[in-house]
């Protein structure tokens, strides 16, 4: 038999790419571990906004203000859209402000940044910012370059009536906003109302009605939607609760049932929540909520004006 004269012995950099591999396939378990860990516990976001200047954005543009614009416009659409994301940064919405500066700055004439940007602004997490004073600083902006667009008054206003639960400063701005020869003519009547004694309601109601009609975003329209229904189920759940009172003042028990007010004919009917599912009735209670599987969004309503509600029914339903 011939010597195998042509082998030689593996070289340096055999050896280093096996001991490589080796070291490779021995860390493949604890990086999957660390992933598995990082997966069921979301790390925090690191929210850094390069350029904050409104100013040097402008600068950097080159005279494509408009297209700058475009995308600064659908990065804070984005960054307020992503709710998973925004809940694991530091702060929810820090850096939505200056992108709403940036996209003002570089287009001026973009009505729905001040108008939705204010909307993101003003209301309270985790839905929105919760900054409606930024909401305002933000279509003061928009109101300084447009005076005559009344939309914008009409969104300030709002700002001011309910998030930041100033009626005066709502009432002014939509009565100066009524004087605008573009604004519609239920303007005035939304100022008066907010003016009167007990019309915060009304005035609220008439709000997100007209935020609903006349919204251009699906979303907006849809957060405008969920407050109108939640309305409805405070005044469902107050009235059920006032008759389920007056039938054991009258009887000297809580009804069983709702469907007992009714045979006891406090009632004609018993009402269904907006989605047609029947509430949730404790008779130990005596209170009605929200059933479990009820299709309505419920936004809680940022005042109370239940014991004005129940003073309302007294009137009308004088006890015998």
């Amino acid at each position: 038999m011939k010597a195998d004269w042509n082998y030689r012995a593996p070289s340096l950099r055999i050896w280093v790419l096996i001991a490589g591999l080796g070291a490779s396939a021995a860390l493949v378990k604890p990086i999957q571990d660390r992933i598995d860990l990082r997966l069921h516990q979301p790390s925090k976001i690191v929210d850094i906004l390069y350029f904050a200047s409104p100013r040097v954005v402008k600068t950097l543009a080159l005279g494509y203000d408009g297209l700058l614009a475009d995308v600064y416009w659908m990065r804070a659409i984005q960054y307020y859209g992503r709710r998973d994301e925004a809940a694991r940064r530091p702060v929810r919405y820090a850096n939505l402000m200056a992108l709403l500066e940036i996209t003002t700055e570089l287009d001026p004439d973009l009505i729905d940044a001040y108008r939705f940007g204010g909307v993101f602004l003003a209301e309270p997490e985790p839905i929105g910012a919760g900054r409606p004073d930024q909401a305002v600083q933000l279509l003061d902006r928009g109101i300084l370059r447009h005076p005559a667009e009344w939309r914008l008054h009409f969104e300030k206003g709002f700002a001011y009536f309910w998030f930041l639960k100033d009626y005066r400063k709502a009432a002014d701005t939509w009565l100066a906003a009524s004087r605008l020869p573009s604004s519609p003519s239920w303007m005035e009547g939304l100022a008066a109302m907010a003016l009167s004694k007990g019309g915060a309601v009304d005035t609220a109601r008439a709000l997100w009605q007209r935020q609903y009609q006349q919204a251009g975003r699906a979303d907006v329209r849809e957060n405008a939607r969920n407050h109108l229904l939640s309305l409805q189920v405070d005044e469902d759940r107050w009235m059920l609760e006032f008759f389920v009172e007056r039938h054991r003042a009258k009887l000297g028990a809580r009804p069983a049932r709702l469907q007992d007010l009714v045979r006891s004919r406090f009632l004609t009917s018993v009402p269904r929540d907006p989605s047609g599912t029947p509430y949730q009735y404790d008779p130990a209670t005596g209170h009605v909520r929200l059933a479990p599987s009820s299709g309505v969004h419920y936004v809680r309503i940022p005042y109370d004006y239940r014991a004005a509600f129940e003073e309302k029914l007294s009137r009308l339903v004088p006890q015998n």
